[in-house]
């Protein structure tokens, strides 16, 4: 029992950590985007003081969900940039903890106006949101680098338990959204529930992190890149070469533009083309505030969660490495697939796949590709090159990551526009 007790203390405690950090990476998107019905109650037209109006939307009702995507992903993938250029200027405690602070607390903002009354301030409360939203995408580019490049020096399982945590935390944004309206809760509370709950991840996971430095394993691991090339490298690779993001990206390029066609592809669709898809009928629960957040949100999210589930056990190998980027291109059939479903308000595109069961199976493989995807390219395309590589392929990968998301924000704009 000793035995065991200190085995979990030092591997899983670690490992649990990890999955932590994955889902404290993007639950701070997910719950932004999750918070639907909040956003779109502010957005509504003020002389409408109660009730959200699905069928005449507003112009910022309607295009905000492009706008957050837009804010965020910007200026995440331009710092993801400037991290791989000047990722070891920072320790590695420092490059996670600082992160999770400064999300926590532009999190504490995000909470306390959720109750305020912005009808007589509206653009100047969209005005506010999109500038958290800019600082949410700026610290997450930085918190997501780091935690990748760490996780990439770790054992293989770690990466992939980081990649769950990041699908797991779409589900729990999801099912927080799809318990409250059960509840028969009122937007603002949902909004309440949403937040405090990133609130309490992400101070929980800022704990674990801090408590693993400590970890024998976790210090093992972790030691760092200047440390690596200053012992014997029996593969005859120059130090200068070790660091040199060219010579890396020769070795993983199909990965990281599988990556970025995978993040295009999903980011293009999901969820400011998706959240617009009207139910084929109305008149019941099912088919009016549930629809969106079960059939958009909560299967997007267990789709994704089990494609990357799969892609753990059954990896594409890196001698089959075009097979995976062939895979995300394929991808692309989603957009016609998506635009031609039932999505509203629409002015040039003809409704073709009316049936609400299309866009459910779309959704569904949407989710679950994007998962296998993510999941084959990250682990397998870290694990691909030599061990004193791995930090920087890790960084490198989350860098395509984020061009991925930041081209599909912009393709999700211009989609909605062609509708």
């Amino acid at each position: 029992m000793l035995c065991l007790l200190r085995w979990l203390t030092r591997y899983k405690i670690v490992y649990l950590t990890f999955g932590l950090l994955g889902i404290g990476t993007l639950l701070p998107w997910n719950f932004f985007i999750t918070a639907n019905d909040y956003w779109m109650y502010k957005f509504r037209s003020t002389l409408n003081k109660s009730c959200i109006d699905h069928h005449n939307k507003t112009d910022l009702q309607a295009t905000f969900t492009s706008y957050l995507a837009l804010s965020n992903n910007v200026p995440y993938v331009l710092f993801l940039i400037i991290c791989t250029l000047y990722n070891n200027r920072f320790s590695k405690r420092f490059r996670v903890l600082a992160p999770l602070v400064i999300l926590f607390l532009l999190f504490g903002i995000v909470t306390a106006c959720v109750e305020i009354d912005t009808d007589s301030w509206q653009m100047g409360f969209f005005s506010l949101t999109i500038l958290i939203i800019i600082a949410v995408g700026i610290v997450s580019a930085v918190l997501q680098s780091g935690v990748s490049g760490i996780a990439a020096l770790l054992p293989a399982d770690y990466m992939h338990v980081m990649v769950l945590g990041q699908a797991f935390a779409g589900i729990l944004a999801s099912v927080a959204q799809t318990l409250s309206l059960l509840g028969d809760c009122d937007s603002i509370k949902s909004a309440l529930v949403y937040f405090f709950s990133s609130d309490a991840v992400i101070l929980l996971t800022l704990i674990s992190y801090a408590a693993i430095q400590k970890s024998e394993f976790f210090k093992y691991h972790t030691y760092s890149l200047k440390e690596a090339t200053a012992l014997k490298d029996v593969s005859g690779i120059t130090t200068k070469e070790k660091v040199s993001i060219l010579y890396l990206l020769k070795q993983i390029w199909p990965y990281a533009v599988a990556i970025l066609l995978d993040f295009w592809v999903t980011i293009g669709i999901f969820p400011g083309l998706a959240v617009l898809i009207e139910p084929k009928s109305q008149g019941n629960i099912w088919n009016g505030k549930l629809f969106i957040p079960v059939t958009c949100f909560l299967l997007f999210n267990i789709s994704d969660f089990c494609g990357r589930i799969v892609g753990g056990w059954l990896p594409i190998s890196s001698s089959k490495r075009m097979h995976l980027l062939t895979c995300c291109a394929l991808r692309i059939i989603f957009f016609p697939l998506i635009m031609l479903c039932n999505l509203q308000p629409r002015y040039h595109l003809p409704v073709i796949l009316s049936s609400d069961l299309y866009y459910i199976i779309f959704m569904t493989m949407l989710g679950f590709t994007n998962g296998y995807c993510v999941a084959v390219a990250m682990v397998v395309g870290i694990k691909s090159v030599n061990p004193l590589l791995q930090e920087m392929a890790g960084v490198i990968l989350s860098t395509f990551l984020g061009a991925g998301l930041m081209i599909g924000a912009l393709t999700s704009y211009i989609c909605i526009q062609i509708i």
